[in-house]
């Protein structure tokens, strides 16, 4: 077995990791653990076998970016659901997601989601796409009132005016923008824990 330096290797491993890759995808990709990709990146070797470092070499940025579930279809779908009235709190609630993950997405600043998020959140918004949230209190209704207020000065459309067929596909941009939608019932609190009961 023949070793070679691990710089250049590390070096584009970073580059993978800065794409969105993960120890997982890259190692997945290149045929070899996570932990020898997490070992090479962290400096813990100096050399490498020369066929682990001939197949990460062959990675690309784009085939790792490929790879990744589309954060723009989550943070699409989650700023469609905020144009119904649902609220970050909320959704977090329904998911089981922290509320702080769920904000950074809709701000647009999540660089990578993972794919039990990305599920998470598709049948979240299977569920409540045509569905507004409930106003039994004074809380919820100003809850309610600030999601549409953020996604109308936003101009974020609701889930009637998403393009299912081209979401989930990198650098989708929606072709509607927001206008108000009444729904056709209030959204249940935790329909993805009935889905799992059901199953």
């Amino acid at each position: 077995m023949s070793l070679v330096s691990a710089q250049p290797v590390r070096e584009h491993v970073l580059k993978l990791r800065a794409a969105g890759g993960t120890y997982e995808s890259i190692g997945l990709a290149a045929g070899t653990g996570a932990m020898t990709v997490y070992c090479i990146a962290n400096a813990r070797r100096p050399k490498v076998q020369a066929e682990v470092a001939r197949r990460l070499l062959a990675i690309s940025k784009a085939e790792i970016r490929s790879d990744q579930p589309s954060t723009g279809g989550v943070m699409w779908r989650l700023r469609a659901l905020v144009a119904m009235g649902h609220t970050c709190s909320r959704m977090a609630a329904a998911t089981g997601f922290p509320p702080a993950t769920l904000r950074r997405i809709v701000r647009g600043e999540a660089l990578t989601v993972s794919a039990e998020l990305q599920h998470a959140v598709a049948a979240l918004f299977d569920a409540w796409w045509d569905k507004t949230p409930p106003r039994r209190t004074r809380r919820e209704e100003l809850a309610a009132g600030n999601a549409l207020n953020r996604a109308a000065l936003n101009d974020w459309p609701c889930p009637a005016g998403l393009d299912e067929d081209q979401l989930d596909k990198h650098g989708y941009q929606p072709q509607c923008g927001w206008r108000y939608a009444r729904g056709t019932g209030v959204a249940d609190d935790y329909p993805l824990a009935e889905r799992k009961a059901a199953s």
